[in-house]
């Protein structure tokens, strides 16, 4: 495995535990020194992904502006922001994507098929509107969380949120095998 391999899966990880870190660093730290943390994390992840044409870009302005509002108002608000910005970022290259084809899902679908019939792309059109609405659905969830309580922020983003994505993989997963069983009759 290479370096960057490495610094991308490990940084990756870290991000996938943000709302953990966020919710245990807090007890130690003062929201800018997490804060700074995030930049350092967000910094080597963003030097692992050179090159690659992808949402890192995005995903780097996401955690910036996290780093700045944490910055000039030193309130924890600014890192409970990151989840719904996170959101905000996929919901945005996804929809992009719908008005500038290939459509993300498409682009996934043809490194596995790179002659896609007609039907497998309108397929792939309607599965980047689940997502989007999926991320619109899911930062308004986020925004809430914020306004609730720290507890309730840390269930949903640190666990409800991932087990609802594993929800719609499965079930986007499923009716594929269905639409692509019914293609062969």
């Amino acid at each position: 495995m290479s370096r960057d391999s490495l610094l991308r899966a490990g940084t990756g990880f870290l991000f996938l535990l943000y709302p953990f870190l966020v919710y245990l660093g807090l007890q130690t730290f003062q929201p800018r020194a997490l804060a700074g943390f995030l930049l350092i994390f967000a910094g080597l992840r963003f030097s692992a992904w050179r090159g690659e044409k992808a949402v890192a870009p995005y995903w780097i302005a996401a955690a910036v502006l996290v780093v700045l509002f944490t910055f000039v108002t030193g309130t924890r608000t600014g890192l409970y922001l990151y989840p719904l910005l996170v959101n905000l970022v996929f919901f945005s290259f996804f929809a992009i994507s719908l008005v500038r084809p290939p459509t993300v899902i498409e682009t996934i679908a043809r490194r596995q098929n790179p002659d896609l019939p007609d039907r497998a792309i309108a397929y792939t059109r309607r599965v980047t509107m689940v997502w989007c609405l999926f991320f619109v659905l899911n930062g308004a969830m986020s925004a809430a969380s914020i306004l609730l309580s720290e507890h309730w922020w840390l269930l949903y983003n640190g666990l409800i949120s991932y087990l609802l994505i594993g929800m719609l993989l499965l079930v986007e997963y499923l009716v594929r095998l269905r639409v692509m069983a019914a293609g062969h009759d």
